[in-house]
């Protein structure tokens, strides 16, 4: 299951602010896990960017010359 951005923030900020353990789906994290949840933030932020990323997003137009 991948997990969206929103989602391990949430997980990060509950644990720092709220309490030690958060639960998304069918995982527990806990403040142990900050580590592994900030690694999976770095992934979800690439794979949304590049899932976000139309044709015209991804070419690099010049300009034309007059």
């Amino acid at each position: 299951m991948a997990l969206t951005v929103a989602q391990v923030d949430a997980a990060i900020t509950s644990i720092l602010t709220d309490g030690q353990k958060y639960v998304i789906g069918d995982r527990e994290y806990t403040q142990a896990d900050l580590e592994d949840l900030i690694a999976l933030r770095k992934t979800a932020v690439s794979e949304e960017r590049t899932a976000g990323k139309g044709m015209f997003q991804r070419v690099r137009f010049g300009t034309v010359g007059a």
